[in-house]
């Protein structure tokens, strides 16, 4: 039997630990990738942290962490004929069941039987990992491996963008950890006149700058909800998206959303949140809409094109990159708010 490391939750009580497992065998409509660059995700932390959120999602232990990834497609499972051995690939973390309401109506992301990669399976944090072929996206040349590792929570935030319609309006973006801080690159390029950025974290607003926010707000310094009523002469942003999951950050974003204006919820709250509906949702004929991750694959075609072509840059994003054996600093680095995005190298 074939042996390879990668970083093992074993148990509740204790973080993850670098072991050698097996190389797994990709079953009937799967494949086996060759990972060459693995992303660290809040998930992940989540997991290793074994949280109040990991112990309700329904986890299997032991089990190889991590679930954003590129590399080469090493062998090909039972069925599987639309992939060859070193095709270059990027995971889509949707696993769709293929036979429910969403599924046959084109929302396989929202699939009612969803499971994720590296959530409820084995995941990428190793040399070697199963991925079903639905899910082991095809990428351009143009587009690096490390580049490809991050798709999977870019895309999220190529949608959110998308969705709210940003060309030639004022955008708001609420929280610029990864997905926050790929929100305001992506809103740059499909044209927001005013991109503002708001953080408490001063590291994280420097990493908004960079890519393309216009106007930067720390609530910690700053009155939000007075300096975005001037920047938009008290009209209010055009959209909104909030990455932060602050329950007060987003009680207070309804009073600076235009009428008629959208607002896309990505962020997860901890708690319930209570709105004045009337006022704030019902008389200004606001858009609320959630985004849970890409379409497939309407959002990988254009992030993709998008990336290719160059006028996408998410390089200020990738601040640190470091051996897979090196997890818990990457962890470490992450909980103290001083890395965007690291990039995990088997």
């Amino acid at each position: 039997m074939s042996m390879m490391k990668a970083v093992v939750k074993n148990q509740p009580g204790v973080g993850f630990e670098f072991a050698e497992v097996a190389i797994p065998e990709p079953k009937p409509g799967e494949v086996l990738m060759k990972v060459k660059a693995a992303a660290l995700c809040g998930t992940d932390i989540h997991i290793y942290d074994w949280n109040l959120w990991a112990q309700n999602a329904n986890l299997t232990l032991p089990m190889v962490a991590g679930h954003e990834a590129a590399g080469e497609i090493a062998a090909l499972g039972e069925g599987v004929t639309d992939l060859q051995i070193g095709d270059r690939v990027a995971g889509e973390t949707h696993i769709p069941c293929g036979h429910c309401l969403q599924c046959l109506t084109g929302e396989q992301h929202i699939c009612a039987n969803l499971k994720i990669w590296g959530v409820h399976t084995n995941g990428c944090f190793a040399e070697y990992a199963t991925i079903p072929a639905l899910c082991a996206r095809k990428i351009p040349d143009e587009i690096s491996f490390q580049v490809g590792s991050i798709l999977e929570p870019l895309g999220t935030a190529f949608r959110a963008a998308s969705e709210s319609e940003v060309q030639g309006n004022t955008l708001v973006v609420i929280g610029c950890g990864p997905i926050g801080l790929f929100a305001v690159g992506s809103a740059a390029m499909m044209g927001a006149s005013k991109l503002i950025a708001i953080d408490i974290s001063e590291f994280r607003l420097a990493g908004a700058k960079a890519m393309g926010a216009t106007h930067l707000l720390n609530p910690q310094k700053d009155n939000v909800v007075e300096a975005i009523l001037e920047l938009t002469k008290g009209a209010g942003s055009d959209a909104i998206i909030e990455a932060s999951g602050n329950v007060e950050a987003i009680k207070q974003a309804f009073k600076y959303l235009r009428k008629g204006g959208r607002f896309a919820m990505i962020g997860m709250p901890g708690k319930l949140i209570e709105l004045e509906l009337v006022g704030e949702v019902v008389f200004k004929e606001a858009k609320i809409f959630g985004i849970h991750g890409r379409k497939m694959f309407s959002t990988w075609k254009s992030m993709q094109g998008a990336l290719a072509s160059g006028k996408l840059d998410v390089a200020p994003v990738l601040t640190h990159e470091m051996p897979m054996s090196a997890f818990e600093e990457a962890i470490q680095l992450a909980k103290s708010g001083l890395t965007n995005k690291a990039i995990l190298m088997p």
